[in-house]
């Protein structure tokens, strides 16, 4: 159909950070009230875990900034619940 846009589906999309990222995505991706916070919870965990390994370098800066902007994502979208 014209105009209509294809979802890709999560497993199908390659991630520069797979460690934290798939978390992530499930994460933001949910729609299931029941499921939201337990799926946010759990990608807060690894996200932060994951900065606290990269904390004492600065070869990751890259990483870390993106770790930085998905732990501020997911404390909003928990709020907005």
């Amino acid at each position: 159909m014209v105009g209509q846009r294809k979802e890709t589906p999560l497993s199908d999309i390659t991630l520069k950070y797979p460690l934290w990222q798939h978390h992530y995505m499930q994460a933001m991706a949910e729609t299931r009230p029941e499921l939201m916070k337990s799926k946010i919870g759990t990608a807060e965990q690894v996200v932060g875990l994951r900065l606290r390994q990269l904390a004492s370098t600065m070869d990751d800066y890259e990483e870390q900034i993106a770790l930085a902007a998905a732990l501020k994502s997911l404390k909003s979208l928990m709020k907005s619940l």
